[in-house]
């Protein structure tokens, strides 16, 4: 089986020390990275993981996922089974409603690939039970597709339906031939919608070194140990502007464009992005690839700040070898083995604690129907109790370091919908101020996400805040509590 082969930075014209600022620079914006793999000329400079995370651990890949659809289209397209201007209406017969609206009769496979569809937001939510036939039913105003880019992971999900459909397969299997030309994973699977197709706009879980080969195929465009596995033509086609994104809501401060199911960078680069910071920026002016997974959903311009600092440290490459630098190589590699999620700011205790312990609040009406919360303390951190209508539950926040635990509410595992699971997780907390406690606890199971709990003391009162950063979890934590002591506070 293929697998990247490791060498020197500076035997690629890297210097080493241009990948410490990059880590450095990451590190000052306290960005949650989970992994980071730097390439050039198809070997790998550099690699680290963030514990729990490690090499041959499945990431949730969310919209990264996007770009796999592609290739899968390229795929069908290559055989000959499918073409770009193939309409979505005649593989979708039993789908059409009477009477449709002629834009949705004239959308084609490239419509699709490039986000420029008929409806104006995306048609499904949640609840939905077929997420395909929800593309056609979209009870909104229409426009003429091709003309405009609006993002709509509908469009990506209705990909995948068509390559599911005309295959007989899920889409990873029909791939299989395909990924086992780049040496990816056997185990990489995909989240399942509620009709059981896969949810390839967001579901695929796959190691970094999984998506390092796929990103490095991508800017192959196609090509692998001498074999065009995927039509060139359709590569270029995929991982060059498409159509303009300046008016939509992309992401970018700076939109460049939309390719199929692939975002353009500067100096004809492209990525395939995925919530949270997941990526894999391809730059084939440099021949250089940076992968990264993470959870910085909760960061402001997180993505940005990812993009910006590759760049700069893509401008501080040789075309040629550099002389070999131990020194700083030994040091790289102590950054890239020590990678690790920020701690919460503040200090490790505070008087208040004596005072809290074992203080039961109830709490006022609220959204969420929490009853009361109460707060044990000892050596190692903080339990969160508390009761909102369905039992006694708790979140465990630890002291000094992150520490695991299982979230307490069961949600959504193999398929969308159906809560089955009790999501890993680590937290820690901190005091910001005296009488405030700052947890951050930190979902690191199949589904990725955040959730910030501040909790504040003032005389017999608890004020909480929640904030969560998460895709259809931790949808109990969020807004304000406000709590009163129900027994006497200890005295310090």
């Amino acid at each position: 089986m293929f697998d990247l082969v490791s060498v020197s930075p500076e035997s690629l014209g890297i210097p080493s020390q241009a990948i410490i600022d990059f880590l450095d620079e990451l590190r000052d914006c306290r960005l949650v990275m989970h992994s980071a793999i730097l390439l050039r000329h198809g070997k790998i400079a550099a690699e680290g993981y963030c514990p729990p995370f490690d090499r041959d651990r499945k990431h949730r890949m969310y919209s990264v996922s996007k770009s796999f659809t592609s290739v899968a289209v390229g795929m069908m397209i290559t055989e000959g089974r499918l073409s770009l201007d193939t309409k979505v209406a005649d593989i979708f017969p039993e789908y059409i409603p009477e009477n449709p609206n002629p834009y949705m009769m004239e959308a084609t496979v490239r419509h699709l690939l490039m986000m420029a569809v008929f409806n104006e937001t995306g048609s499904y939510d949640w609840d939905t039970q077929d997420f395909v036939q929800s593309f056609f039913n979209a009870p909104y105003a229409m426009h003429k597709p091709g003309t405009v880019f609006h993002y709509d992971t509908s469009a990506t999900v209705t990909l995948c339906g068509i390559v599911e459909k005309l295959s007989g397969k899920p889409m990873l299997e029909y791939m299989r031939p395909l990924l086992d030309e780049l040496g990816i994973s056997q185990d990489i699977w995909c989240v399942e919608t509620p009709e059981g197709r896969s949810w390839t706009g967001s579901g695929i879980l796959a190691t970094p070194r999984d998506l390092a080969k796929f990103a490095q195929f991508c800017l192959q465009r196609g090509e692998w140990n001498g074999k065009q596995l995927v039509s060139r033509e359709y590569m270029e086609a995929a991982t060059s502007h498409q159509i303009d994104t300046t008016v939509a809501d992309s992401g970018y401060p700076n939109p460049i464009g939309y390719g199929f199911q692939f975002w353009m960078l500067k100096e004809g680069g492209f990525s395939c992005n995925g919530m949270g910071s997941q990526f894999a920026f391809m730059m084939p002016k440099y021949d250089a690839i940076l992968i990264t997974t993470a959870d910085n959903q909760g960061i402001n311009n997180a993505d940005d700040l990812l993009r910006q600092a590759y760049y700069r440290l893509l401008k501080k490459v040789s075309d040629g070898p550099l002389p070999e630098n131990p020194e700083k190589q030994a040091e790289l590699k102590e950054r890239l083995g020590s990678m690790s999620i920020p701690m919460p700011n503040g200090k490790g205790s505070s008087s208040m604690e004596a005072k809290i312990s074992g203080v039961r609040y109830e709490f006022e009406e609220n959204l969420f129907k929490f009853k009361w919360m109460q707060v044990d303390v000892d050596g190692d951190g903080y339990t969160l109790t508390y009761d909102k209508g369905c039992g006694e539950q708790s979140i465990r926040l630890y002291r000094n370091e992150y520490g695991p635990f299982l979230f307490p509410d069961q949600y959504a595992g193999k398929r969308i919908g159906v809560l089955d699971r009790n999501y890993q997780c680590v937290s820690a907390a901190a005091w910001p101020l005296e009488n405030t406690l700052l947890g951050l606890v930190y979902s690191v199971d199949d589904y990725v996400g955040t959730l910030k709990i501040q909790l504040t003391f003032v005389d017999d009162t608890l004020t909480v805040f929640m904030t969560k950063f998460a895709e259809n979890f931790f949808n109990d934590y969020r807004g304000y509590l406000a709590g009163h002591a129900v027994k006497a506070v200890p005295s310090a």
